[in-house]
């Protein structure tokens, strides 16, 4: 019993010596610290005075240069006055008013002095001017004869009559140490603060090195309370041991917590990384085009993007997790989907069409592709379903053969007609006169429409490889609609659909490709009369608007077009689908062509269309003046 309190004492008076020895230390500190603030005093004085010589040498620097370079450039006769008369330089130099200032005077080419301008007390030294014109303008460092006092003096050439007259010197006093002396009273305020500031940080030190002392004693009791032994170095160094022991103590204290965070962290990492590789799944699964489906091998969907709902209908919540009787209302997919349960049609690709009910224009395509485990190939755990719209390329398929249908058909008409008329020539003395010439004419005609066809291909093939260019010209419109009008009469007339033509002869000139706006016009011209009855009348006609545009008008009196179509017969193969349209031959090119022509000379088309009571196509471009146009062939 005994000796653990004189075990106690002794700890508690190596506790004590401690302390003694920190606060001993502590003296040393505040003398570190008078002496790291002199220091610092020293180094921010020589800054401040480095920078005011700096400051103190740019002035004086442009007091010189400025007075130098201004008499530099006055009349001779101001300089060297006669007596009475003003002196500009005199009057420069008290502008200035510089304290610095210690002469300015005029010299000869040779340095002899012709004016001199002196502040009190000070004498210009001699010095030799430069020869050379490239060192006419300078400064250098001089003496002051009488008082030794280095003198920075500027200097510039005075010229008359284009000739060197002489030198401008310009000098001024270099007085850093008047400048010392002036700054010493400055420098004594700044040091002040300093040092209060740091006194005041060593009392607040000391008191707060008083209270970590005793937080120090505190952790030792709470340690040995708690079973821990805290290190305690032999040497006593102040208070980075004790910093020291306090990060072992709690070292020590958050050892098992930190052993307990380690697990948890693991723990949640592995969390996160499966969370990771699952969301970067979805997200790439998210930004496929089409519809994704996965169900596990008990046909349950387990997941589903975005593009699905659209297609079927359904939303991703009433999907995942519910088996497909509950969700697919299609019996097609349905059966599709149920083929899966059975792991031997789970082992195999399987695709289907079908159409969604409701909407007859789409088609929907569905795919299904095994899914097997990373561990053993053989084994399926699931099927992903994929679900692609593909009404736009079904569409272009079915266009595409309808197309080929129409243009066999187009072509296969008239070589049949050539054939008959052919042969018919064949017997040509038996012909009459008319007969061989009716004959010719109808193979010409027959020629003719194949060639257009041909044509309409040719032109579309290059638009779709971008090779088509303009050939921009300036074209007289009155005489390009005129032309296509007469081309197309003998057609009309052989329909019994009259033609009027309503272009105003001052019409003016446009430039434009001719060649291809002619098959625009043309296109436009040959579906008036195509579709127009016997007895049907079609209008052209062509006007400039109010607003500098063009705008051509060609309308008929035939079949109409139903307004939910007036806007498909620009579409390529396009062709109205009711019987009065289908009996009348056709391909499908001529307004899409027509379209595609109107818009490479930036202009617009429309169709303003009535079932039964007739169409009218409008052409809009932007017409130039023949001013602009001749200005651009210059």
């Amino acid at each position: 019993m005994q000796s653990s309190k004189f075990g106690q004492k002794c700890m508690r008076n190596e506790r004590n010596l401690r302390t003694l020895g920190v606060l001993l230390k502590n003296d040393r500190l505040g003398l570190l610290m008078i002496a790291a603030s002199l220091v610092v005093i020293a180094i921010v004085s020589g800054l401040l005075y480095s920078y005011q010589s700096k400051l103190h040498a740019e002035k004086m620097r442009v007091h010189g240069v400025s007075l130098t370079r201004a008499l530099s450039g006055t009349d001779y006769s101001q300089l060297v006055p006669e007596t009475g008369q003003s002196n500009l330089m005199k009057s420069l130099v008290n502008v200035q008013g510089s304290e610095d200032f210690a002469y300015a005077i005029v010299v000869n080419p040779a340095g002899e002095k012709l004016y001199e301008l002196t502040s009190a007390g000070s004498i210009a030294p001699a010095a030799a001017m430069p020869v050379q014109p490239f060192a006419w303008f300078g400064e250098h460092n001089v003496v002051s004869p009488g008082d030794g006092r280095q003198i920075r003096e500027f200097f510039a050439p005075v010229m008359k009559d284009g000739q060197l007259a002489g030198f401008i010197r310009a000098g001024y006093y270099n007085q850093q140490a008047s400048m010392l002396s002036n700054q010493v009273s400055s420098w004594g305020l700044m040091a002040l603060p300093i040092f209060l500031l740091t006194a005041f940080s060593y009392f607040l030190i000391r008191r707060e090195i008083k209270l970590l002392s005793q937080l120090s004693i505190k952790m030792e009791q709470t340690s040995l309370s708690y079973g821990m032994q805290v290190i305690t170095p032999e040497h006593d160094r102040g208070f980075g041991d004790l910093i020291q022991r306090f990060d072992h103590f709690i070292q020590l204290a958050q050892s098992r917590a930190n052993e307990m965070d380690r697990e948890s962290l693991s723990s949640r990492t592995d969390a996160h990384l499966v969370s990771y590789r699952q969301e970067k799944a979805e997200s790439a699964l998210n930004s496929i085009p089409d519809g994704v489906l996965i169900i596990d091998d008990a046909c349950q969907p387990s997941f589903a993007n975005a593009k699905l709902e659209p297609i079927l209908g359904v939303s991703r919540e009433d999907i995942v997790g519910q088996s497909p009787q509950a969700w697919c209302k299609n019996k097609e997919v349905l059966a599709f989907l149920l083929r899966f349960k059975s792991s031997l049609s789970a082992m195999r690709s399987a695709r289907i069409e079908y159409i969604p009910e409701g909407n007859p224009d789409q088609r929907i395509s569905v795919s299904g592709f095994p899914l097997f485990s990373p561990r053993d190939q053989n084994t399926p755990f699931g099927m992903l379903i994929i679900f692609r719209d593909i009404s736009k390329e079904y569409l272009a398929m079915q266009a595409g053969t309808e197309f080929v249908s129409h243009v066999a058909h187009e072509l296969k008409t008239p070589l049949n007609t050539l054939a008959v008329y052919s042969e018919l020539l064949l017997d040509y003395t038996s012909l009459s006169e008319t007969e061989r010439v009716d004959s010719v004419n109808v193979i010409y005609g027959e020629v003719e429409r194949m060639a257009g066809l041909i044509n309409n291909l040719l032109n579309i093939s290059k638009m779709d490889a971008g090779t088509l260019q303009l050939v921009r010209k300036r074209v007289k419109l009155h005489d390009l609609m005129q032309d296509a009008f007469d081309s197309m009469g003998n057609n009309a007339l052989g329909k019994g659909v009259e033609v009027e033509l309503y272009i105003p002869p001052d019409l003016g000139s446009v430039r434009l490709d001719k060649d291809l706006f002619r098959i625009a016009i043309d296109n436009l011209l040959s579906n008036a009369i195509k579709y127009s009855n016997p007895g049907g009348k079609v209008t052209v006609s062509a006007q400039y608007m109010d607003d500098g545009q063009m705008q051509i008008s060609v309308r008929d009196q035939g079949i109409g077009i139903s307004s939910e179509e007036c806007e498909k017969v620009f579409l390529k193969y396009y062709r109205v689908g009711n019987s009065e349209s289908s009996s009348r031959s056709g391909h499908g090119l001529g307004l899409y062509l027509a379209r595609q022509i109107i818009s490479l000379h930036h202009g617009t088309i429309t169709v303003n269309s009535e079932l039964g009571k007739g169409t009218e196509f409008i052409i809009t471009f932007k017409a130039q003046s023949v001013q602009l146009e001749e200005s651009q062939e210059l």
